[in-house]
């Protein structure tokens, strides 16, 4: 029986330590009904275990918080990122009604039976009226396969549907997943096309795809940064890579450097700031900054500030009084 005892303490003090809890020997006394040099020598006990196990985890007395805790490589995650990533998930609608469900069940299945309870009556209305984006496709297996060309650098032989319905076969090199707003989308570049810019394909729109036995390379010079294509492909819509500059006249900056991660301030100017960014492709960038009202004024390139101007002299003309 005592034995049993020592190994719920034991289990109970690792599963807190795992959650980022600090433990303080006198309140755990207290709480398990047993002396401070109990928990003592089950702490002991977990220390000698970590080191044996080379998990890179060790307990170690913190004065400052006064109390023990767990340092070292982090296993699993803790009810407050638990909750965090399910209303992240189900903001997202990114995946159809059973991929939601099972991912978001996984997630729980990983805390405990109280903090799951908990996390159930905070998201459980939103789980129950869940509705996903109208494509209603299931995309898990797809992505993870994809994900595997990707690591292996091997040719994929697609089909896809763009927005009017009609339908291309294409042989692309993959070379990243990219989330926006929704969507996931496949960034690749097109066997033997003249461009050297990336494709960018919504992956609820391919209707299939096959993994080819063909291996690509990209040179050095070519070579895609995930990091830094995520910041030039703000907006998912593929062309030639521009340098924008702008002045925008806002409040504060703060919406234009989280929208342009790559932006930078050249200029500050009385009324605002001079931004320079990168981005391929003008047709998404040209929605967001035509969203910014006056607070924005495209400076260059010379075609695309054209552009701007045709763009909301059309605009105007849909209000003239007929």
């Amino acid at each position: 029986m005592e034995k049993e005892e020592q190994v719920y303490r034991i289990l109970q003090l690792y599963d807190r330590f795992r959650k980022g809890e600090i433990i303080n020997k006198l309140k755990m006394a207290d709480l398990l009904d047993v002396n401070e040099r109990t928990i003592q020598r089950d702490i002991q006990s977990l220390r000698t275990h970590l080191e044996r196990s080379l998990t890179g985890q060790s307990i170690i007395y913190s004065r400052a918080n006064r109390g023990y805790l767990l340092t070292g490589e982090k296993e699993g995650l803790s009810s407050k990122e638990l909750l965090t990533i399910t209303k992240i998930l189900l903001e997202s609608r990114a995946l159809n009604t059973n991929e939601m469900k099972d991912m978001i069940a996984s997630l729980l299945a990983q805390s405990s039976k109280a903090d799951n309870k908990l996390i159930r009556s905070i998201v459980g209305n939103e789980l129950l009226h869940y509705r996903p984006l109208q494509h209603n496709q299931s995309l898990l297996d797809m992505m993870w396969d994809i994900a595997a060309s990707i690591q292996t650098k091997k040719f994929i032989d697609i089909v896809y549907e763009r927005i009017d319905k009609q339908q291309k076969r294409r042989v692309v090199k993959p070379v990243s997943i990219l989330f926006s707003e929704y969507y996931f989308y496949l960034i690749a570049f097109i066997k033997d096309s003249e461009h050297a810019t990336p494709a960018i394909f919504r992956m609820d729109r391919i209707r299939s795809f096959k993994q080819l036995n063909e291996r690509f390379s990209i040179s050095e010079k070519t070579r895609v940064e995930e990091g830094m294509l995520r910041q030039r492909i703000q907006f998912m819509y593929s062309g030639k890579l521009d340098r924008l500059q702008f002045i925008f006249r806002g409040v504060t900056i703060d919406p234009v450097l989280d929208r342009f991660p790559n932006g930078r301030i050249l200029k500050t100017l009385d009324d605002g700031w001079l931004i320079e960014t990168e981005t391929y492709g003008t047709t998404g960038c040209m929605m967001w900054l035509l969203s910014q009202g006056e607070k924005v004024e495209v400076i260059s390139p010379k075609e695309f500030r054209e552009q701007m101007k045709e763009m909301i002299q059309t605009m105007v003309n849909l209000y003239h009084e007929k």
